[in-house]
């Protein structure tokens, strides 16, 4: 399974791959930083996750949400003996192990179910900070002591247009907001890595969603169907959203708008 270590000084990057990822064009990285892994990576790469998890002297996990690409090792890594930090509903859906989509199947994996108790800790000058929309259990962990945001599934980038059906977009700009006001020195993205200038990127996806939910709202409110949206104001359907099935796509940002404004005007 590829995995690619990079070192940015105080921070280690686990950057990994599958065959069925790579395929997709898509990686994911877990951290490491004074020896707390952020993230565990996903089921396909348990193998090696474990062996840098060793090799890196890991005594400690933090995990920012439940989805496989992120949370595919915790049992794993627990088994070890190392202790998780973790919101309890995260845990919860890790215990219940919800089913998931074939094709996340193919790329990451199926986590096992998470039996045995986790040890817990509060890692020393990291914080979790609730950051919900891209999943309700959605934490960035934040770190005090130098500035720097692993912001997990929260940016991904200032365009990214396709989401899950399960996604709250108002509410990934509220959070986007909250960890904005740390004014963070340093940001690393699960997908993404290192990003520039974290202040500025943040700014600009704030206020190119807020922009983008506000143009898709005037199109619902003047009769534009799903399709003519997609088409017309966020550039056509992704490849990701042909592979998924639609269930990690860019019309799933529009029907998050519009049952939005349906609530809205019940």
């Amino acid at each position: 399974m590829p995995l690619r270590i990079e070192n940015y000084g105080d921070v280690e990057r686990i950057r990994m791959w599958s065959a069925g990822s790579r395929a997709a064009g898509l990686d994911v990285s877990a951290y490491v930083v004074r020896g707390i892994m952020i993230d565990s990576g996903f089921p396909h790469a348990r193998r090696a996750l474990l062996a840098a998890a060793r090799g890196l002297r890991v005594f400690g996990v933090a995990v920012t949400h439940w989805h496989e690409d992120h949370a595919g090792n915790v049992a794993s890594l627990a088994s070890l003996g190392l202790p998780v930090f973790l919101r309890s509903d995260t845990e919860a859906m890790l215990r219940e192990r919800p089913a998931i989509a074939f094709y996340r199947h193919v790329i990451w994996g199926r986590p096992p179910g998470l039996d045995a108790p986790l040890t817990a800790f509060e890692p020393s000058s990291l914080r979790g900070i609730h950051t919900p929309g891209h999943s309700p259990d959605h934490q960035v962990i934040w770190d005090d002591e130098t500035g720097t945001l692993f912001s997990g599934d929260l940016w991904l980038g200032v365009h990214s247009r396709a989401v899950h059906a399960s996604e709250d977009p108002y509410a990934i700009v509220e959070s986007l907001r909250r960890v904005r006001a740390l004014e963070p020195a340093r940001m690393f993205d699960a997908h993404r890595g290192l990003v520039p200038n974290a202040a500025a990127a943040l700014d600009a996806k704030i206020d190119w969603l807020t922009d983008t939910l506000a143009q898709i709202e005037e199109r619902i409110a003047v009769g534009w169907s799903d399709r003519e949206i997609v088409r017309r104001v966020l550039g056509g359907e992704e490849r990701s959203g042909i592979l998924s099935g639609g269930d990690y796509a860019r019309r799933n940002l529009v029907r998050a708008v519009r049952s939005r404004v349906l609530t809205a005007g019940a």
